[in-house]
C-alpha cells in the first residue's frame, strides 16, 4: 500500500512539473515576441528619421542655393524672386536661373529679361526672349523639363506682355541642344491661349514635331 502512495505521489509530481514548464515556455515566448516587435519598431522608427532627415536636408540645401541666386546683382534691374532658382543642368551645372525686371515697375514686374548666372556673373542671356517683344513683358512661371525624353532638360517660360486692351500670353520653349538653348517663334506661337505650365508641357510633348527639329 505505500509503494503505491509513494507512486502516486511521484506521479503528481511530475505532472505538476510538466505543466509548470509549458506555461513557462509560453511566457518566455511571449516575450520574445513582444522584444522582437518593439525592436522592429524601433527598427522602423529609425527608418523613418533617417529618410526625414534626409529630405530636410536636401530642402535645405535647395533653400541655401536658392538663397546664393537672389543675392545675384543684375545692372540696372531688379531680381524677380518668384521666378529666379537654382539651375543644375547641361549645359550649365551649378548655376542659376535669374529673372530681373525694371526697378520702377513691381506689379506687374515689366520689362523683364531671363539669363543664367554662374559664381555671380552672367554666362548666357536666352534668345528671343518673348517672342521678340522687347518692352512690357514679364514671366509668369518658369519650368525645368526633358520634354523630349532626350536625357537634357529643356526650359519652359510662361510669360505675359501688356496691351492697351488686356494682357495677352508669349510662352516659350528652350530646347536643350547640349550646349545651348534655342526656341522656335513659329511654334511658341501656338502656345498663345495656354496660361500654365503644365498645358503648355502636355502640348509640346503631343506636338513634338513642332518644337524639336
Amino acid at each position: 500500500m505505500k509503494k503505491i502512495t509513494a507512486i502516486l505521489y511521484l506521479s503528481a509530481l511530475f505532472s505538476a512539473a510538466c505543466v509548470f514548464s509549458s506555461k513557462s515556455e509560453k511566457t518566455t515566448g511571449t516575450e520574445n515576441k513582444a522584444a522582437n516587435n518593439q525592436n522592429a519598431s524601433a527598427e522602423k522608427s529609425n527608418s523613418g528619421a533617417g529618410s526625414d532627415q534626409s529630405e530636410k536636408k536636401t530642402e535645405t540645401t535647395k533653400s541655401a542655393e536658392k538663397t546664393d541666386c537672389l543675392n545675384i546683382k543684375v545692372a540696372g534691374k531688379k531680381i524677380d524672386e518668384k521666378q529666379t532658382f537654382a539651375f543644375d543642368h547641361e549645359p550649365f551645372k551649378n548655376a542659376c536661373f535669374v529673372t530681373a525686371h525694371d526697378p520702377v515697375f513691381d506689379d506687374p514686374p515689366l520689362n523683364s529679361e531671363f539669363f543664367i548666372y554662374q559664381d555671380g556673373k552672367e554666362i548666357y542671356k536666352f534668345p528671343n526672349q518673348f517672342n521678340g517683344v522687347t518692352t512690357g513683358c514679364w514671366v509668369e512661371a518658369v519650368a525645368f523639363q526633358d520634354l523630349n525624353e532626350d536625357s537634357l532638360t529643356d526650359v519652359i517660360i510662361a510669360g505675359m506682355c501688356s496691351a492697351k486692351t488686356a494682357p495677352y500670353s508669349e510662352n516659350m520653349v528652350y530646347v536643350n541642344k547640349g550646349k545651348e538653348f534655342a526656341t522656335n517663334e513659329d511654334a511658341n506661337y501656338t502656345l498663345e491661349n495656354f496660361k500654365k505650365i503644365k498645358d503648355i508641357a502636355d502640348f509640346v510633348k503631343q506636338n513634338q514635331g513642332q518644337f524639336f527639329q
